[in-house]
């Protein structure tokens, strides 16, 4: 099954501008099995003395639009997208924790990369970089990584996939793939081939973690161009 391991919704993520139920629509339209939910989670999203409320409504928001997939055929997984305060335009995505992660780690965002790292190893999760060189970020240090992401949206003019696989292989890191969808452009069909017997979030930080090899569906930006690659992957 291909999923989008990178998606928003407007009931959390301010810049989407779809609802969940067209979230849902607009993958099924584009021949996608289903979404890694990866809302944004940031700074500046949250009112003082609020972040419990916010976690509430963040969480909320995934329940709902796992609802509804499962009502129009789509599946949704759980996940994050976290803006780190002391990385400027870094963003980092966590997969394969449950919904108490933020109710325990509710400032993940002014965490320096290495307690982040820490934060979703004790918890069994995997932490990817999102989009790598976009808007003049790079790679931050490889060592408190589990991968990077090719990200095909279509905002941005290049999807940098065979800089981010060089280093990926350099540093032995997985590369995972999605549309980062917001509805301001055309719905990208993109992102990772999962085996059909995942059922669960955590399932797929586990896959994501211990794949050897990764199937990725990479839909190059403003092309017609959607290309199929295997990444072999060393430990």
């Amino acid at each position: 099954m291909l999923i989008d391991l990178h998606a928003h919704t407007s009931g959390i993520s301010k810049c989407c501008r779809y609802t969940a139920s067209k979230v849902l629509e607009s993958a099924y339209e584009a021949g996608i099995d289903g979404i890694v939910l990866t809302n944004h989670y940031q700074k500046s999203y949250i009112d003082d003395d609020k972040i419990n409320s916010f976690i509430d409504k963040y969480i909320e928001e995934f329940y709902f639009t796992q609802a509804l997939g499962e009502q129009s055929g789509v599946k949704v997984f759980w996940g994050i997208e976290v803006t780190m305060e002391l990385y400027p335009n870094v963003h980092m995505l966590i997969y394969g924790v449950n919904t108490d992660f933020l109710k325990s780690h509710p400032l993940i965002f002014d965490y320096t990369q290495k307690d982040l790292y820490t934060a979703v190893k004790d918890n069994n999760g995997v932490l990817i970089q999102a989009h790598p060189f976009r808007n003049g970020t790079t790679v931050l240090d490889t060592d408190f990584l589990d991968g990077i992401e090719i990200n095909c949206h279509p905002l941005y003019n290049n999807s940098y996939s065979q800089e981010i696989l060089n280093i990926a292989d350099e540093n032995r890191l997985v590369v995972t793939c999605g549309g980062d969808f917001h509805a301001d452009t055309y719905r990208p069909k993109c992102g990772m081939y999962l085996p059909d017997s995942i059922v669960n979030s955590c399932e797929v930080g586990k896959y994501i973690e211990n794949a050897k090899k990764v199937s990725l569906c990479i839909h190059e930006p403003n092309t017609t161009l959607c290309k199929k690659i295997d990444y072999y992957r060393e430990f």
